[in-house]
């Protein structure tokens, strides 16, 4: 059995175990992390969806980025990755029509993914759309005909697809989403929990306003820590946590360090939201 058959046998035990079935927590992306025939750029990563509340598996920086994007978006409900085009023979029936070869290892036709399949909240209802993450470095003559062939099977089903440019993100939100990222689950730092929130919680909002952008944030939030009495780095992970969650707001197009003062606003009594266009 060469490489290309092993591979095959590989996605057919994913399809009898779920893969690639499911939406919301019970997604099961096609292909993750863990798997040993996983190829990637080195930047296969996981992370606790923020809209799903499951493990994400991204396979490389672009991704990764574009779903720290999607994570958000308001209007995003629901983020399926590593999306299997099925069945394999209807990828190849489109391969065969365009006069190309199909994806394959060996010789041997493989089922093929796409990046995202994302659903969107719209004033008419739920709807479909796919992406696929590319820096145009890599958008050689076959990536083109293979994503010819994603696109004219998703046109099939009347879902649109699209590609999105890995220059076309936004670096800067994308950033400041992955600053405050780990702090969305309280789960993720045990010694802070709702109680404690709401018996500091404006009283560190009030500091921070009340010191209007004057001193780094990482300091502003150690004085605090140690005003209120609370292990280091408490405010810090409380002020990620409120941002993350959108009850504080403050300007996601300007970066976010610790070693720069921050302004931010109280969204919940402001009732503002934050939208973005998908792209």
């Amino acid at each position: 059995m060469n490489r290309g058959q092993r591979i095959k046998k590989f996605q057919e035990n994913r399809i009898r175990d779920g893969r690639g079935h499911g939406t919301g927590k019970d997604y099961e992306p096609f292909i993750q992390v863990h798997d040993n025939k996983v190829a990637s750029e080195g930047w296969v990563t996981r992370h606790l969806g923020w809209k799903t509340n499951r493990i994400h598996h991204t396979l490389s920086e672009h991704e990764r980025r574009y779903l720290y994007y999607l994570e958000w978006l308001e209007e995003v409900v629901d983020i399926r990755e590593q999306f299997p085009l099925l069945p394999l023979s209807r990828t190849e029936e489109i391969a065969e029509q365009l006069g190309i070869k199909h994806a394959n290892v060996d010789g041997v036709p493989v089922v093929m993914t796409t990046d995202f399949v994302i659903t969107l909240k719209t004033s008419k209802g739920l709807i479909d759309l796919v992406r696929t993450v590319k820096p145009v470095s890599k958008l050689s003559k076959r990536t083109l005909e293979l994503f010819e062939i994603e696109r004219r099977y998703f046109a099939e089903q009347d879902i649109n697809w699209g590609i999105i440019l890995d220059s076309k993100l936004p670096k800067t939100l994308i950033s400041n989403v992955e600053w405050m990222y780990e702090a969305r689950y309280l789960s993720t730092r045990p010694t802070v929990d709702e109680e404690l929130i709401d018996l500091i919680g404006e009283s560190l909002f009030l500091k921070i306003i009340n010191d209007d952008g004057e001193t780094a944030i990482s300091k502003l939030c150690l004085r605090c820590d140690s005003e209120f009495g609370i292990d280091s780095g408490t405010s810090m992970f409380i002020l990620k946590h409120m941002l993350s969650t959108k009850k504080w707001g403050t300007n996601m197009n300007m970066v976010i360090k610790d070693s720069h003062p921050l302004i931010i606003f109280n969204l919940e009594k402001q009732g503002e939201s934050i939208n973005k266009n998908i792209g």
